[in-house]
């Protein structure tokens, strides 16, 4: 179940929706994560993907947009995992120095590496790149915030978020401790 908080005046009105979550989820494993400091992931394209019907149908290749998806999520989950979940929300705040420097196509896999090398405790900044065979496919400085919703704390809205992105997590990735923390 996804709640979403829609603010009319001073009044709320909840609206409760069966809700996919993460339909374009950009990571298909973390290979490695050390606390607070750094995460590798793994992101193969498949040729089934319904975006490449339209991007291009002679020449499929991953969007730079969802390469630069694969890098945000990577530091947010990094964040989240990191914190102990302990903000219910990390969001891209900027997207710094954003260089692409190849195509990936059906078959091919990204390997993402997203480093912070600032963090005040609400900011932080990571640095992130995505290569496929040593060629690098997308590189940025990623600002990310992490925020609380500001409801009433009645509302349970900060625990269900934080419910669900710990399930998220665990069901895709399987518990923070079972990752290594670094590549072989």
């Amino acid at each position: 179940m996804y709640w979403v908080s829609i603010r009319l005046g001073d009044g709320h009105i909840w609206l409760s929706e069966q809700h996919r979550l993460m339909k374009y989820s950009q990571l298909d494993r973390i290979t490695s994560l050390k606390l607070g400091k750094q995460i590798t992931a793994e992101r193969t394209l498949r040729t089934e993907e319904e975006y490449l019907k339209d991007h291009f149908p002679l020449f499929p290749v991953m969007p730079g947009v969802m390469m630069l998806e694969a890098l945000q999520q990577a530091a947010a989950w990094l964040l989240h995992v990191g914190d102990a979940f302990e903000y219910p929300v990390v969001l891209l705040r900027e997207a710094k120095g954003v260089k692409f420097g190849d195509f990936l196509a059906p078959g091919e896999t990204l390997e993402i590496s997203a480093t912070i090398v600032k963090d005040d405790g609400h900011q932080a900044t990571v640095k992130a790149t995505a290569s496929k065979k040593g060629r690098v496919t997308v590189s940025a400085r990623l600002v990310m915030e992490r925020h609380r919703s500001n409801d009433p704390e009645w509302l349970g809205t900060d625990e269900r978020v934080t419910s669900l992105t710990k399930k998220l997590f665990r069901d895709k990735f399987g518990e923070p401790e079972s990752i290594p923390s670094s590549v072989a």
